[in-house]
């Protein structure tokens, strides 16, 4: 216990002082807030209008529909405000030799490459995915219960961790090759595909979509277990694959680590 409340002490810090870094540049903090309320709602718009014209897509309603993408921005805020901006930071630090400077410091070097900053702007993202979810619950019939909601929600951490898992194992591979942009694209551009609900897809991409990259993981199954349709075993194969995910990623991260060499050497 002592390690992990040192642990969250050394996370707060270093999310907290990198709030105050970006904060003290005001116009541009406003405009990135603006921008980024843009994308929620250009993000948010197909689907409503969509059913503007049709009561249901691929069995789906509209509320239902709507907490895939409430937890599709969740996490896209999760990604593109933590996650991205500090791997994206790790390449930069391998390609340039500041990453020593890492690991030089007294704590976990994974610890310190993944939440080192903190786009405090993708906060719109988080508060526009929670705000959806709560007007998607109330318009659910029946109404879900709160174990229902409680079960989506540790839905929803483990698509964090599997998203986490898959990101920190793609952004390891510049230890061996520097320029990863490709993959890194690729990534982004699969995650993409999370917003709509997994019965959308058939043969082969909803294959890969649940199984290779789990993005009916991610967004499809907090909804399910919302709506009261995920089995337990079901959602129980979810955090084991989530978990399994992130032990892999720790066994690629040390072996990056141990072939890494150091711009003195």
């Amino acid at each position: 216990m002592g390690a992990l409340r040192r642990n969250l002490r050394i996370i707060g810090q270093m999310l907290k002082t990198s709030v105050e870094a970006q904060a003290q540049y005001r116009v541009d903090f406003i405009s990135q807030l603006v921008l980024a309320l843009f994308w929620a709602v250009w993000h948010v718009a197909p689907l409503w209008i969509v059913f503007e014209l049709r009561d249901s897509i691929a069995g789906w309603t509209k509320p239902e529909a709507m907490l895939v993408m409430s937890a599709f921005l969740v996490l896209k805020a999760m990604l593109e405000g933590l996650i991205t901006p500090n791997l994206l930071q790790l390449v930069e630090g391998i390609r340039t030799g500041t990453f020593d400077f890492v690991l030089l410091k007294p704590a976990d070097a994974q610890l310190l490459v993944s939440f080192g900053k903190v786009l405090p702007a993708k906060l719109v993202d988080l508060l526009t995915g929670i705000g959806l979810a709560a007007w998607s619950i109330r318009a659910l019939d029946p109404a879900p219960t709160l174990t229902q909601v409680l079960v989506g929600a540790l839905m929803l951490l483990a698509g964090a961790v599997a998203i986490y898992a898959l990101w920190l194992a793609v952004i390891c591979t510049a230890f061996w090759w520097v320029k990863v942009d490709n993959i890194t694209f690729l990534f982004t551009s699969v995650f993409d595909a999370a917003r709509w609900p997994i019965a959308v897809f058939r043969g082969w991409v909803r294959i890969v979509l649940t199984y290779v990259v789990p993005v009916a993981l991610m967004t499809s199954y907090p909804a399910l277990a919302i709506m009261g349709k995920l089995s337990f075993e079901a959602g129980v194969s979810a955090w084991g694959l989530a978990l399994g995910l992130l032990l892999a990623a720790r066994w690629v991260w040390s072996r990056a680590l141990a072939s890494y060499s150091s711009a003195s050497s």
